[in-house]
């Protein structure tokens, strides 16, 4: 047999490995996680890109034939089967919020009367105006109110 000392040193190493494991299945859980938002967010940045240059129409919501801002974040998410609000200001609540160290791809950038959706690099896709249509702006190019993660 074991003495008392021998099974309760026997029992906290059973414990830490335990532990241990449990430590590990967590974190390649959470990476694991990491890696399919990732792949979600570029999923979403790829089928968002294939838009630029069309049309700016204010209220619109047709990716080739013209939209806003939000109708072009909306359409490109209903693609994903995500439905989200008709305007920039109410996008603002939908999903998660993220820190702008932890915006990925696919998140979306909501600014004051503005959204777009995070394409990495400090660039959003997003619809800009009636002269530029749907493009590529900083990230930074005004205040951001908030960052949102849908998936």
């Amino acid at each position: 047999g074991e003495t008392v000392e021998e099974e309760n040193a026997r029992l906290a190493a059973e414990e830490a490995q335990r532990q241990a494991e449990e430590a590990a299945r967590m974190e390649e859980e959470r990476l694991a996680r990491e890696a399919a938002i990732a792949t979600r967010g570029l999923s979403v940045v790829e089928y968002a890109k294939q838009f630029l240059g069309n049309p700016y129409v204010y209220g619109g919501t047709s990716l080739t034939r013209g939209t806003d801002c939000s109708g072009f974040v909306r359409g490109v998410y209903a693609h994903f089967g995500i439905s989200l609000p008709r305007t920039s200001g109410s996008m603002r609540s939908v999903g998660y919020a993220v820190s702008f160290d932890e915006m990925q791809p696919g998140d979306i950038v909501c600014y004051s009367g503005h959204v777009g959706i995070y394409a990495g690099n400090g660039q959003i896709v997003n619809a800009i105006d009636e002269s530029r249509g749907i493009g590529m702006s900083s990230v930074t190019y005004t205040n951001i109110i908030t960052i949102r993660r849908l998936y």
